[in-house]
């Protein structure tokens, strides 16, 4: 093995050779009177028994349906005590999950749905139209079920009435190298962090959370709503111990000016991910959790969790490398490479980060998947990174994302880092910006803190004088009510420079 490929430690006791049906299946026969989920928005909670009974019946009357593991079923719902149970049953039976996601356009939907050709889909009351909508030009017979009532479609109650021989079920075996899960554009992603020992966990929907919390017995805490006020009072009301934030989640929480009046002491562990906190963000999370481990990490749906520090061993670097995502984790094989010559990088050279791991995909579901993969079966991750001399990882931005002005490159999150150290900014996005022959000029959209007089031409001098003269934000600066985010809180680059492309054609034709 090459001396500038890093490696994680070995695992010391392996996965059991299960499907993940048979595995929430026993485990939630195990901690059968344990709490296996709470909604915090409505205060209700339901034991793994209930669980593993209701998406018992479920499973049978998808079996009367005819579904099996060749076939996919989809679900377009937000997090309710409801949203798992299908999904549970849809893995009893060895079947494919895809989900949708309620905020999603017609457009994005369809063609989701193209790819994947559900049998069935489970959705929510309110996305019922754009399930229907999206399905006009789908060559393929779905069966529409409702999460709540309908007169239209079947409900979800109906199949969860008992069922014959439900206390025999079992989940059926399948080829455990077969596609199990697949993600809707920018859905929350997929870890799995097997060394933390945490029993409560909060967070609107993931699957690791889904995972995690089976594995371990605990219980997962979601909310409808993630304004700042609301987790903080799941926290103290359920004493969470486990959190996952993205940098947004972040900056909302420390910026909320009521945060202190809240008892937050049982929060032990927050798992940052998504992309890295800027120094200032780690420092306010530090002041205000005073009694938790901030662990930065950083995965994909892909290939998993690929690097985090642990919270003991790697205690020192916690404090002294705040914008490190960590080091390797367990099975975890990582390179850096050069994305012109494909030659492997040493320590503090930024190229493309690639991963080897026995967790990563076999491959796209109906999609082309012979690029993802390098020539030694490292995954190609997009992603733009280095490592230091200690063996930790650093993010510095996906390759999507970079642009060019005047033939050199540009990184977003560098700029809007800046912008973020400006007392009058709040949030920020920085995209490329068409300049003619010299390229995309970085330009930025900016949302303000409430009550704070600032100009344009002071955010541009501010900026100006912190970077080189390329990332100058010569491409324009818009300031926004609030910037188009994912479902999980994740920046939209795209949508801001459709929205400038946009004003900027309808000028051209005026």
């Amino acid at each position: 093995m090459s001396a500038k490929i890093l490696e994680g430690p070995k695992l010391k006791s392996t996965v059991p050779a299960k499907s993940l049906g048979q595995l929430f299946f026993e485990c939630a026969e195990k901690y059968s009177d344990r709490i296996c989920q709470v909604d915090g928005t409505v205060n209700q909670s339901e034991t793994y028994a209930s669980v593993k009974l209701r998406s018992t019946r479920v499973a049978i009357e998808l079996q009367k349906r005819g579904i099996t593991s060749n076939d996919v079923v989809s679900f377009c719902s937000r997090n309710t005590l409801d949203s798992a149970i299908p999904i549970l049953a849809t893995f009893y039976l060895g079947a494919k999950v895809a989900n949708l996601e309620p905020t999603l356009s017609v457009k994005c939907t369809r063609h989701m749905i193209s790819l994947i050709l559900p049998k069935i889909i489970f959705t929510e009351e309110s996305a019922i139209g754009l399930i229907e909508e999206s399905l006009e030009t789908i060559d393929s017979e779905v069966e529409i079920i409702v999460y709540g009532r309908s007169t239209k479609y079947t409900n979800l109650s109906e199949l969860i009435t008992r069922k014959d021989h439900e206390d025999s079920f079992i989940p059926a075996k399948v080829d455990l190298h077969d596609v199990a899960i697949v993600e809707a554009p920018d859905h929350q992603k997929l870890f799995l962090i097997p060394t933390i020992p945490s029993c409560t966990l909060l967070l609107r929907y993931t699957m690791f959370v889904l995972i995690y919390s089976h594995m371990v017995g605990g219980y997962r805490v979601f909310c409808h709503s993630v304004e700042p006020e609301n987790i903080i009072e799941a926290i103290e009301k359920y004493k969470v111990e486990s959190i996952l934030m993205s940098p947004h989640l972040v900056t909302q929480l420390t910026s909320f000016k009521r945060n202190r009046d809240y008892d937050i002491s049982s929060l032990h562990l927050i798992i940052c991910g998504g992309c890295p906190l800027t120094p200032s963000q780690s420092q306010k999370l530090i002041e205000l959790f005073k009694n938790s481990i901030i662990v930065p990490v950083y995965g994909m749906t892909e290939v998993g969790i690929v690097s985090q520090f642990h919270p003991d061993i790697d205690k020192e670097f916690l404090r002294t490398k705040t914008e490190s995502c960590g080091k390797p984790t367990f099975a975890i094989k990582l390179k850096v490479v050069d994305e012109d010559t494909n030659l492997i990088l040493g320590p503090n050279q930024k190229g493309e980060i690639r991963v080897q791991t026995p967790c990563a995909l076999k491959g796209f579901y109906n999609a082309d998947s012979s690029q993802i993969f390098d020539e030694d079966g490292f995954f190609k991750t997009g992603d733009v990174g280095y490592y230091d001399e200690d063996g930790c990882l650093y993010f510095v931005e996906r390759i999507k994302e970079m642009f060019k002005y005047r033939a050199l490159p540009i990184m977003p999150s560098f700029i809007e880092a800046i912008l973020l150290e400006h007392p009058a900014v709040k949030e920020a996005v920085v995209f490329g910006v068409p300049s003619g022959d010299e390229g995309d000029a970085p330009g930025a959209y900016i949302v303000l803190i409430k009550n704070f007089n600032v100009t344009k031409e002071e955010i541009f001098e501010f900026v100006a004088k912190r970077v080189s003269e390329r990332e100058k934000l010569k491409g324009g600066i818009t300031f926004v009510s609030s910037l188009p985010r994912t479902p999980t809180g994740k920046l939209m680059r795209k949508e801001c420079r459709n929205l400038v492309l946009k004003s900027l054609r309808q000028f051209n034709t005026e």
